[in-house]
């Protein structure tokens, strides 16, 4: 099993608090182009990856900024390319189906017509970036879609019948507990298969920062995001979702099978400009730069960097992944894939957390509580080893 992730790095304005790779959408030329130079560099990398891709994720940006005919023309290929590569591994003994291809959208783009044409390009999983239900606070962001918009996407979703998810962001400017109640419950309401939540980042380069740093808007203390995040846990297990990352929540069975591949350590493949790819070895990722991305593919050449990584950075990728989950940190597989100094080393570093109860052993893993994710970066720091 692999994954296949695609950024389209395209929006039609940026959000305040983004520091993900993206621009507005200017220049319809210069989207296609980037199309044609996607499926081109699926071309030219797939063979890194010696499994079939289970899971195909399109991400941004926002992958239904695109105009017209450009998003289904590319996943209408991809989809091709993909069960190409998957026959050829399947000659090899592997298995050749994708059972989860997920696009992300936004609010506004929403209709019982665009989910049908995503369908037909293999889609089966929409992932929707509702962030907020407050018009105030969506403006704080700079969202463009209003909450009513919000709300007619989610319906047109539920009614659809088709599997998504959907996001909220906590913490916002001028946000309260009640505030956030309230928002819970709206999504809630729509018994979403799949809900992340994320406590808003304030990010260097951003404009969001620049106004923090300005005095223009206050981040939420400590007290106030972990009130929040004990709601949003206590909101989640009342509704019957599991709780199975710091932010994913879902129904059961419905977990976001291609997010779990940057967990465990699954291989996959990141197309386009400012994507990562894992092979199971080696970590690469593009430059996030349009013009230079460009300039490499059509020259028929990858344009991806391998990582300098050594040992302990892998072993460290995996314990900040890992115990960030339900699942957490299997010893064994430390030990398997590294060796018993690795493993003992770890043992060492983890015993304090232990100690202190940030860390329960359950059989052979370890496991931060969820009462503890919320401080889950200050747990780690104690555990990751030194090099």
């Amino acid at each position: 099993m692999a994954g296949l992730y695609i950024h389209i790095p395209f929006c039609r304005s940026k959000c305040a608090y983004c520091d993900f790779y993206s621009m507005p959408l200017k220049a319809p030329a210069l989207a296609a182009a980037y199309c044609d130079a996607l499926v081109e560099e699926f071309r030219l990398r797939h063979r890194e990856i010696r499994e079939p891709f289970s899971t195909v994720y399109t991400g941004g940006g926002t992958p239904t900024a695109l105009p017209g005919d450009l998003l289904p023309g590319l996943l209408g290929r991809i989809r091709e390319l993909v069960e190409t590569h998957n026959e050829e591994v399947a000659l090899r003994g592997g298995m050749a189906v994708v059972d989860e291809f997920t696009v992300e959208a936004n609010p506004e783009d929403i209709t019982p017509e665009g989910i049908s044409r995503l369908r037909g390009c293999g889609v089966d999983r929409i992932s929707i970036g509702i962030q907020a239900f407050d018009a105030a606070q969506l403006a704080e962001i700079s969202r463009l879609h209003t909450p009513d918009a919000s709300m007619s996407a989610l319906t047109v979703l539920r009614d659809s019948g088709i599997n998504y998810s959907a996001d909220l962001i906590y913490g916002l400017p001028g946000q309260s507990c009640e505030s956030w109640r309230l928002q819970l419950d709206a999504l809630l309401a729509f018994r979403p298969p799949h809900f992340s939540a994320y406590l808003l980042s304030y990010e260097p380069d951003t404009r969001l920062y620049a106004r923090l740093q300005k005095g223009e808007v206050t981040e939420a203390d400590e007290t106030l995001a972990t009130d929040m995040y004990h709601l949003l846990a206590d909101a989640g297990r009342h509704h019957g979702y599991r709780h199975y990352e710091i932010s994913n929540f879902a129904l059961p069975g419905l977990e976001a099978r291609h997010n779990s591949s940057y967990w465990n350590l699954t291989p996959y493949l990141g197309l386009g400009c400012s994507a990562h790819s894992f092979d199971g070895f080696y970590r690469r990722y593009n430059p996030a730069d349009m013009r230079e991305y460009l300039r490499r593919i059509k020259t028929g050449v990858s344009a991806s960097v391998t990582e300098e990584e050594n040992e302990i950075n892998r072993v460290n990728d995996y314990i900040i992944t890992s115990l960030r989950t339900a699942a957490g940190l299997s010893a064994p597989l430390v030990g398997r894939r590294w060796g018993t100094e690795f493993l003992e080393r770890l043992m060492t570093n983890i015993a304090p957390a232990i100690a202190s109860g940030h860390v329960i052993r359950r059989g052979e893993s370890f496991i931060i509580p969820e009462r503890h994710w919320l401080t889950a970066d200050a747990i780690l720091r104690e555990i990751i080893l030194e090099g």
